[in-house]
């Protein structure tokens, strides 16, 4: 009796443990998908930012989407991703979009001292020097675009597809 007895305990015991398992992967599965979900979304907005503000290249909608992506960087860095993978991910992001945001407010600021120069001498050298600093920061932007749209092909790669 004492031998079916113990052979029952391993037998449940099993079965939890079974159980346990399949809980602790469906959540990891459903906690991958949720981080997914939310970096992808704020990855987006971004970008949508981005082509929305871009083509205006003014002074004010310049300094507005240098703003809105710095605070879209902030918002990426607090999430809590517990995946390696999708930190990574949010690491990148957060550089990517921190580098738009701060090239961005270079660009406001040369357009802005472009707009101030007086029309004499010294206004032509302050004029130069804000047509090189836009140049540079342009420059740099142009890099950054592309990875950004990588780094979003690489997040929409690894994450779970949603089957309709």
């Amino acid at each position: 009796m004492k031998l079916f007895k113990n052979l029952r305990f391993k037998s449940y015991c099993w079965r939890v443990v079974t159980v346990v398992g399949m809980a602790v992967s469906l959540m990891s599965c459903s906690t991958k998908a949720a981080e997914c979900t939310k970096l992808t979304g704020m990855i987006q907005e971004g970008q949508t930012l981005i082509i929305n503000l871009s083509p205006q290249l003014d002074v004010s909608s310049t300094q507005q989407l240098s703003q809105e992506l710095n605070s879209i960087a902030r918002e990426i860095e607090t999430l809590n991703v517990k995946n390696q993978s999708l930190k990574t991910i949010q690491k990148n992001a957060t550089q990517q979009f921190k580098g738009l945001s701060n090239h961005l407010k270079q660009l406001a600021e040369a357009l802005t001292n472009a707009e101030k120069a007086p029309v004499n001498p010294e206004g032509k050298k302050q004029l130069l020097n804000a047509q090189k600093t836009a140049q540079e920061a342009g420059e740099k932007i142009k890099q950054i675009a592309p990875q950004n749209e990588k780094l979003l092909q690489d997040l929409v790669n690894y994450c779970p597809q949603k089957k309709t």
